[in-house]
């Protein structure tokens, strides 16, 4: 049998060079291989190779290349992850630089199968050229190609990037697409190892990028500043953008940002950035760029509730997410109290969106299990700042009932939110407490009768795991407590149960 598949393989291949219409034969060879077990076929392609079948690309007619595409997939199908690099080397290098975009698509598929799983055993040295221009795809104007390219050239063994970042420095010379899919490619590698980090460093793009944020385009701005956040948060990133001035240029920036007409499209990203490092040091961004507090603070005041407001909600809770983070916000003092402040007044009188960032974002400053370096028991200064800031929701008094009033409210995304601030809540005592104290509310969370998504139904639940050992409650309470968690968050009565109920 294969030596017949290889004679009719043969003719097929033969007539593609005498025939002026190939479609039929290409439908042949199509047909031929579709059906033929991998090892058979595998056997034939590569005693006979694929040239006459890429030589039909070389056509204007579209239909035949992409009827082409369609059969080199065919073959190429049949081989293992990486097989057709070693096999058909030069064939792919062809390809991947062709100037049909289906024929780069193709090609730069076949590359991406030897790295999207773990494939330790193919050589990706051996084909360092395959690679570096695979790299230099980021720049392909067809974007599909380009974001597969990217996704290859991040995920490549360490020893090869020397050459690869070398290579694709061609980026930095095109237009911004293409420059922001080198750093994300950079950004991507940098996060590996500090010795990769040191390496894109080494190369220039760190330095490219920062210089880049002079740009007038926004967009591209944002994408640099989001991208650089990245490697920040690694303590060898950190530490180059403070010791090379790339810290301090930023938060220049920031200043220069309030007096841009653009400041609303602007500030979210400069925010973005300062909190994700912010997040994991606190003390040494608050103490070294006031700038930044300045910032946020004032965007939280803002009458902006399209752009600067959620961001500056989603920074400030995710600052206090951690304890360290809690403690740095408590010591800013007053400015940082009026933010909580604000933050409770959004809650009940914000519009839809704000008021479910509002929420989450009170839920960051108050819980204490989001920090995984938490310490056990938590600190009693965090027990009685978050006791504080839960009860400014509605001074003097009422914060508990006023959450209450919003689980019961009728947007599932607004119930949602508000369960996640009483879980919140709840991780402390003196929230079970409240929660005991106010009249119906542990009966609404046991009432299954209430109509709520999968995902309120598993928030309530998670609830009532912490409230069911919690000493704030009398036993029958407790009792009631501890079946619902095990009948589980989606128990419900049967018909049955409830017809024999009433039948007693």
């Amino acid at each position: 049998m294969p030596n017949e598949d290889r004679e009719l393989f043969h003719n097929f291949i033969t007539k593609l060079q005498t025939e002026n219409d190939i479609k039929p034969i290409l439908n042949d060879i199509k047909n031929m291989f579709s059906f033929k077990p991998p090892s058979n076929a595998k056997n034939t392609l590569t005693c006979l190779g694929v040239s006459n079948i890429i030589r039909c690309l070389d056509v204007q007619d579209k239909a035949n290349v992409d009827l082409t595409c369609e059969v080199l997939k065919v073959c190429f199908d049949k081989f293992g992850a990486g097989d057709v690099i070693k096999h058909f080397t030069g064939h792919i290098m062809y390809l991947l630089r062709h100037d049909k975009d289906c024929v780069r698509r193709l090609a730069v598929d076949e590359v991406f199968k030897s790295v999207k799983t773990d494939q330790t055993s193919f050589p990706v040295a051996q084909h360092i050229d395959v690679f570096v221009a695979v790299a230099q795809m980021i720049c392909d104007k067809d974007v599909g190609v380009a974001n597969k390219a990217v996704t290859i050239t991040s995920n490549l063994p360490p020893e090869v990037y020397p050459k690869i970042l070398e290579e694709m420095k061609i980026a930095l010379d095109e237009n911004s697409s293409s420059k922001c899919n080198a750093y994300e490619v950079v950004c991507n590698i940098a996060m590996k190892s500090p010795e990769l980090f040191t390496l894109c460093v080494e190369q220039g793009y760190i330095d490219h990028m920062i210089s880049e944020l002079s740009t007038d385009d926004i967009l591209y701005q944002l994408n640099i500043l989001e991208l650089l956040s990245r490697f920040a948060v690694k303590p060898y990133g950190i530490h180059y953008l403070v010791k090379e001035g790339g810290l301090d240029k930023i938060a220049t920036l920031i200043g220069d940002v309030q007096s841009n007409p653009l400041s609303g499209l602007m500030l979210p990203g400069y925010l973005k950035f300062f909190g994700s490092i912010a997040h994991h040091y606190p003390k040494e961004i608050f103490a070294k760029y006031p700038v930044f507090l300045n910032s946020l603070f004032e965007a939280i005041e803002s009458s902006d509730q399209s752009v600067q407001l959620p961001v500056a909600l989603d920074t400030l809770g995710f600052i206090g997410t951690t304890i360290e983070g809690k403690l740095c916000l408590a010591a800013i003092g007053a400015q940082f109290i009026q933010a909580v402040d604000k933050v409770g007044d959004l809650i009940k009188n914000g519009i839809t969106e704000i008021k479910i960032r509002a929420l989450n974002c009170l839920a960051s400053l108050i819980s204490v299990e989001r920090d995984k370096a938490k310490s056990n028991p938590v600190d009693h200064r965090v027990t009685l700042m978050t006791r504080e800031w839960f009860r400014s929701l509605n001074k003097p008094n009422g914060a508990m009932e006023f959450l209450f009033e919003t689980v019961k409210n009728p947007f599932p995304d607004i119930k949602l939110a508000a369960f996640i601030l009483l879980d919140a809540v709840c991780q402390h005592m003196w929230g079970e407490q409240d929660v005991a104290r106010v009249a119906g509310f542990v009966e609404y969370l046991l009432d299954r009768s209430v109509s709520d998504t999968k995902e309120a139904k598993e928030a309530r639940y998670d609830i009532i795991k912490r409230l069911a050992h919690s000493s704030a409650f009398e036993s029958n309470i407790l009792t009631r407590l501890q079946k619902y968690v095990v009948e589980g968050p989606f128990y419900m009565e049967t018909n049955l149960q409830v017809a024999m109920e009433e039948g007693d």
